[in-house]
């Protein structure tokens, strides 16, 4: 996979580029700025709220890197500047979105729809399906998803498993 991906959207032309160390502070601000409005109910200090956001974060960076040890981990630029974060781990036999991310301002304008049909292309190409999780209570990226073709493939409490397959003559063919 090249180093640098241009994705065509309704906003531009995106690119994905692989994460940088100069990219922490990007990363931190959109992992917080994606949370649950719930987190806003714990009624915490600034202070103590950044705290928490920081330590969810660092616990989500280091178990990804480890659970994920050949993910690709990319930010998504539109313009020259970081709009989003994608984290695709890729085996034989699936392409899992580990990670997803725009920021709030720049959502349902149609980015997080190019960045995953490129994803989807890639896998089509490969023959592979697409895995990911989500939020049982996250509407707006359900939706998105079960508008790309994903269906439920499995269900926790709390989060959705959808999977998405590409059109083959072999899951096409009449019974």
């Amino acid at each position: 996979m090249p180093e640098t991906i241009a994705i065509p959207s309704s906003a531009g032309v995106l690119k994905r580029r692989p994460e940088r160390a100069e990219d922490a502070d990007f990363r931190f601000r959109l992992f917080w700025e994606s949370r649950p409005p719930e987190f806003a109910l714990l009624g915490l200090a600034p202070a103590a709220m950044e705290q928490l956001m920081r330590q969810q974060f660092h616990a989500q960076t280091v178990s990804y890197r480890n659970d994920f040890p050949t993910a690709r981990f990319d930010i998504i630029e539109l313009d020259g500047r970081p709009i989003g974060r994608i984290v695709v781990d890729r085996s034989d036999t699936r392409v899992l979105i580990v990670d997803q991310a725009i920021v709030p301002e720049l959502r349902n304008r149609g980015i997080g729809t190019a960045v995953m049909r490129a994803a989807m292309e890639d896998a089509r190409t490969a023959g592979l399906p697409v895995r990911l999780h989500v939020a049982s209570t996250n509407d707006p990226s359900l939706r998105l998803y079960l508008r790309l073709g994903f269906r439920p493939f499995e269900e926790t409490p709390m989060y959705l498993e959808l999977e998405w397959r590409p059109v083959t003559e072999e899951n096409t063919a009449p019974c």
